[in-house]
């Protein structure tokens, strides 16, 4: 392989290098590419697609456009220069398909074909691939939007799942990322589900709380604008997840946690655990009330709000400083109660409760709000704009 011209990109901060490959290289790539990013082994299965005209004409003898690729390196001086030919041949688990995952399936399933002086024919055949080095997640997310706007495309949220999928294998500031498949539940204060920390991410770059189940080229353009703010020089999702953090593990030291009035208890010959959950439908604690779906959905749409309206530029500039505002008892009964009224009003119980935990930490965290950083006073504030909003 070789490289053929290196053009900088100064809207990512990277450089494209365009390079020409024998066949035989890229598969050993591409290979290697979608089998260690699990979310990268969607493809195209149906014979009436332009997928399998491109079959015959590849193994006629056709050239295909470039291919392209971001080198995904884990440290944090991505702008470091790379010989990439060397990067390739090393490391092509840092290698990620940006356009073009269709075109390499298809090369795959050739070669696998194609036997004797047709597959060596085959494998010596010259393609192109644009390869982005030196760009951070964000900036490779802008780029993979941009490639992929006006197609049948994945989700911003599916890309942004194959962009951190590696953070499985490593903590952030102490956190722990667990995969439900691994059979593994996120118990402890610094442990959360991937998914729910990627959907929760996914809402502070759209800054809609709402799940985003079908990509939507609408949403990615949404998506897009966003990013292009961002500073290319931060690990977006990183601080994301370690901001959420600092709030679960401030929650955690108020020690807030459920009772039972003893005299309830005896004038009732139910046991205390059965009176627990008849009272706090939602959460029996404050850790528990806080570490769901819905509320790290709302919590990303809320910080995205509030960063367009200029409360603050990055996330280590939210200084996080909770007061329970009322008893423990008073406050966990109270939003409970709050939970019972939006299941019973809302038309969408799950959205009413993801809009609420947006409103809920836009109004925690807005210095001017009338109840900044005051746990208890947010509630009804929260939920009289979430009746406004329509829940």
């Amino acid at each position: 392989m070789k490289v053929i011209s290196v053009i900088e990109d100064n809207v990512v901060e990277g450089a494209s290098h365009l390079l020409e490959m024998p066949i035989s290289e890229y598969l050993d790539l591409a290979r290697v590419i979608v089998e260690k990013n699990e979310f990268q082994r969607k493809r195209v299965k149906t014979s009436k697609t332009t997928y399998s005209l491109l079959r015959k004409d590849l193994i006629t003898g056709c050239v295909i456009p470039p291919i392209v690729l971001a080198h995904r390196r884990n440290n944090k001086n991505h702008n470091d220069a790379v010989d990439m030919v060397t990067a390739l041949n090393k490391s092509p688990e840092e290698f990620i398909i940006l356009d073009g995952l269709q075109r390499s399936f298809t090369l795959i399933d050739i070669a696998s074909e194609l036997e004797g002086e047709k597959l060596a024919s085959f494998l010596q055949r010259l393609v192109r691939c644009e390869i982005y080095d030196g760009v951070n997640r964000a900036g490779i997310l802008y780029r993979m939007l941009t490639l992929n706007t006006g197609q049948t495309t994945m989700s911003l949220r599916h890309q942004i799942e194959i962009m951190y999928l590696d953070y499985l294998d490593h903590d952030i500031d102490g956190v722990q990322l667990i995969r439900e498949v691994d059979g593994v539940s996120a118990k402890k204060i610094n442990e959360y589900n991937f998914r729910e920390m990627i959907e929760g991410f996914n809402s502070y770059v759209e800054r809609n709380e709402m799940p985003m189940d079908k990509a939507d080229v609408l949403d990615n353009i949404s998506g897009l604008e966003n990013l292009a703010r961002e500073d290319n020089d931060t690990d977006l999702f990183a601080e994301f997840i370690s901001i959420w953090n600092v709030f679960i593990t401030s929650i955690s030291d108020l020690d807030i946690e459920a009772e039972v009035d003893e005299d309830d208890i005896e004038e009732d010959d139910r046991d205390d655990e059965t009176k627990r959950e008849e009272i706090y439908v939602w959460a029996k604690n404050g850790v528990r009330m806080f570490k769901r779906p819905q509320a790290v959905s709302g919590f990303g749409a809320a910080l995205g709000l509030l960063k367009d309206e200029e409360q603050f530029d990055r996330f280590e500039e939210i200084e996080i400083n909770l007061v329970i505002g009322s008893e423990p008892q008073k406050f966990l009964l109270a939003f409970n109660e709050a939970i019972v009224a939006i299941n019973e009003e809302a038309r969408k119980i799950g959205n009413a409760q993801r809009l609420f935990f947006r409103m809920y930490f836009k109004i925690l965290f807005m210095k001017d709000s009338g109840a900044y950083m005051n746990l208890y006073k947010t509630i009804g504030l929260a939920l009289n704009g979430a009746r406004r909003l329509g829940i």
